[in-house]
């Protein structure tokens, strides 16, 4: 072990005074003590001093280095192939037996001296053990366990890969196996060969509806083997035919594209599925139907836009809204007098949201504006207040100021992300953005509203709001002082562009939206499950303080398509979240009712629903995809192995010397001041030293 010195950094010279002042110090303690001998006395000095000048070193922590080299075992990592396609019986391959062969051909547990360490393929990569493999997984992303051997490079020496190649999720693992320094070496389980079959091999459509809306349904058929066949494919619904279609195949392998539109009309979350009829001497009529969801939402979002003077920024704010499909927008713009370029809605009309733009030049009502007072409204300001604002427009006023003159501005956000889901906006220099147009000296109208920015002006940060929001009861308010927006949204900045549309979507979608003043909240971790999953549901509880509520009892009841119900208890994760994992459930709809309860007193409930679906994508593909194997192995320096052909496995690593033990340099620093023993030392001398001077009688 050899001193490398200390980590404070201090002159050598320093520490030779230092030291030579504690001794110096030591002895001018006890040059007066001429009752004992002078070899006491100076045997106390030494004490003293020792125990000072060791204090001191060890404050400035010294430390030392040593290195010596070790005999370590290679380390392996075995991914192993655990999707619903490997254990497929074609051909000459056998399934899960035919697979379970293989690792005992192999004999990992006896591969010369390399420690092995087991992970599964599915979905994701997560450790494993071989006695665990069930052909369960509903999906195989190969480039997961690629990724995860980038992360263990200083780890491992060798990866293998057991697999057939089908990937039915995540990007093409062959391109990232470039970036691989660790061999992997690739066994190829299943079968090769063609079958015939038809498919529906995928179903595109938004998972999220809107009732009296067209939805449009988009399914891809495959088949190998039957050319000039034609096939039936229907949509369905609870064993209802909605529509129905023929396809004709005219070639021996094709993939056919066929469209559905259906017009959604009641909210829920409503099950589909794609139906093929069978055909004579197919493979397998599993693979046959797709089933798949659409969450149908209650109408869409009504909005009302009102421009009370012409400016590029109508155009901007409209066309920013007009971008979700969930908006449905009516638009009137004032020429003046009792003239809007579109038609006028009735006086009646209902709308979950009015933006008003601008102000009117004349202190006049308008019937459509009749009910302001209980619609949500964001008023956008085009231009200096100048007057009183007309009564109907006053409401939707939450900033006023007192200055006419328009002056170049930039925004200064005041509150954090995580203090209001408006400001959860991609990141961005304000002070980079062009400048807008407002006047100053800008106050809030009504003392519970909330400041998101203030006006930032010639560089200086001011405390006068820019936009500020309002929610009262069920009615939410929002209101944009400064203009000069449709500038954002040109800019050639592309981080400009996407904060000014996701802060005009936000605020529009915040505003027109009812508050949720739930204490529960619980949600599915996705709306369809399949029969291999565990359904996850997710739960977070407020007390009436809204704080994080930790102590209480939520219950679930689960209702099945059989309408027999189950109870369950939810997990306390701690910080008012909660957790529920199910067992695996049979295909259908179920529908839960949680119910939060902290003794006597039942908090909240809320109620939803998912759907469970028996298809999968594993059994769209079944045949081997030895080509992707081969440019894993090759792009990585491996080796390409069929489940035949795997007792060359173990002389390919050995010729790579892969199974031999690994010689490493273990280094190791070693710090005295994280050892109590040298404290010890030092109370060891400083007590020595006061029980001879008791043993002296000295003061």
């Amino acid at each position: 072990m050899e001193f490398q010195g200390f980590q404070h950094i201090i002159s050598p010279a320093i520490i030779i005074l230092v030291s030579l002042f504690l001794i110096i110090l030591s002895w001018y303690a006890y040059r007066k003590f001429t009752s004992i001998t002078p070899l006491s006395r100076w045997f106390l000095i030494s004490l003293r001093a020792s125990a000072l000048i060791l204090l001191f070193l060890l404050l400035l922590n010294p430390y030392f280095y040593s290195s010596r080299e070790m005999d370590i075992p290679p380390k392996i990592a075995v991914f192993l192939d655990n999707s619903e396609s490997i254990g497929i019986s074609k051909g000459d391959y056998n399934g899960l037996e035919s697979y379970q062969n293989t690792l005992n051909t192999i004999s990992f547990d006896n591969l010369g001296n390399a420690a092995i360490n087991y992970y599964s393929i599915g979905e994701q990569v997560a450790s494993f053990s071989p006695d665990s493999l069930n052909a369960s997984e509903q999906l195989t992303n190969l480039s997961a366990p690629v990724t995860s051997l980038l992360e263990m490079e200083r780890e491992v020496q060798a990866a293998v890969f057991i697999t057939d190649g089908i990937i039915t999720y995540g990007r093409n693992p062959a391109i990232s196996a470039f970036n691989s320094t660790i061999p992997i070496y690739t066994v190829a389980v299943g079968d090769t060969s063609r079958v015939r079959d038809v498919s529906v091999t995928n179903v595109v459509t938004n998972t999220t509806g809107y009732t009296n809306t067209q939805h449009s349904i988009e399914a891809e058929i495959s088949q190998t083997g039957f050319p000039n066949n034609t096939v039936n494919v229907s949509l369905e619904t609870n064993g209802d035919v909605l529509q129905e279609q023929q396809v004709t195949f005219d070639a021996d392998n094709q993939v056919s594209q066929i469209r559905f539109d259906i017009e959604l009309t009641e909210p829920g979350l409503k099950q589909y599925e794609i139906n093929v009829s069978p055909l004579p001497e197919e493979w397998t009529e599993n693979n046959n139907s797709s089933v798949f969801s659409i969450d149908v939402l209650d109408s869409k979002t009504k909005i009302l836009h009102v421009a009370y003077q012409i400016h590029p920024d109508v155009k901007a704010i409209r066309s920013i809204i007009e971008r979700d499909e969930s908006n449905e927008i009516t638009t009137l713009t004032w020429l003046g007098g009792n003239n809007f370029v579109e038609e006028v809605p009735d006086a009646d009309e209902e709308y979950d949201l009015v933006i008003i733009h601008g102000t009117p030049s004349q202190n006049r009502s308008f019937d459509f504006l009749d009910e302001l007072s209980e619609t949500p409204t964001l008023h956008f300001t085009l231009s200096p207040q100048i007057g009183v604002l007309p009564q109907q427009i006053r409401t939707a006023q939450l900033i006023s100021t007192s200055n006419r003159q328009a002056l170049p501005v930039l925004l200064h956000q005041v509150l954090g992300e995580r203090d209001h889901p408006i400001l959860e906006l991609p990141e961005i220099n304000l002070l980079e953005t062009p400048y807008l147009q407002s006047p100053l000296r800008s106050d809030v109208t009504e003392p519970q509203s909330t400041v998101l920015f203030n006006l930032r002006y010639d560089g200086v940060e001011t405390d006068y709001p820019a936009i500020a929001i309002l929610e009262i009861g069920n009615i939410r308010r929002t209101q944009v002082l400064p203009w000069g927006w449709f500038k954002l949204a040109q800019s050639t900045s592309q981080s400009h562009r996407n904060f000014t549309v996701e802060l005009i979507s936000h605020l529009v979608a915040w505003t027109s939206s009812d508050p949720d003043n739930r204490l529960l909240r619980i949600s599915p971790q996705k709306q369809t499950f399949s029969t291999a999953e565990n359904p996850f549901l997710g739960a977070s509880l407020q007390n009436e303080q809204e704080r994080p509520e930790e102590n209480a009892i939520i219950e679930v009841e689960l209702t099945g398509p059989n309408d027999q119900a189950r109870t369950f208890n939810m997990e306390n994760a701690g910080n008012g979240n909660y957790r529920l994992d199910l067992p695996r459930l049979s295909e259908g709809l179920y529908e839960y009712t949680a119910t939060a309860r902290k003794g006597d007193r039942q908090l909240d409930s809320q109620n939803g629903e998912f759907l469970v679906s028996n298809s999968s994508m594993e059994l769209t593909n079944t045949i081997r995809n030895d080509q992707l194997l081969q440019d894993i192995a090759q792009n990585s320096g491996g080796a390409f192995f069929t489940y035949n052909e795997v007792t060359s496995l173990r002389d390919s690593l050995q010729s790579a010397d892969l199974l031999q033990m690994q010689s490493e340099i273990v280094e190791n620093y070693f710090f005295p001041v994280r050892s109590y023993y040298w404290f010890l030392l030092v109370i060891l001398l400083l007590g020595s030293e006061w029980f001879l001077r008791k043993y002296y009688s000295l003061p």
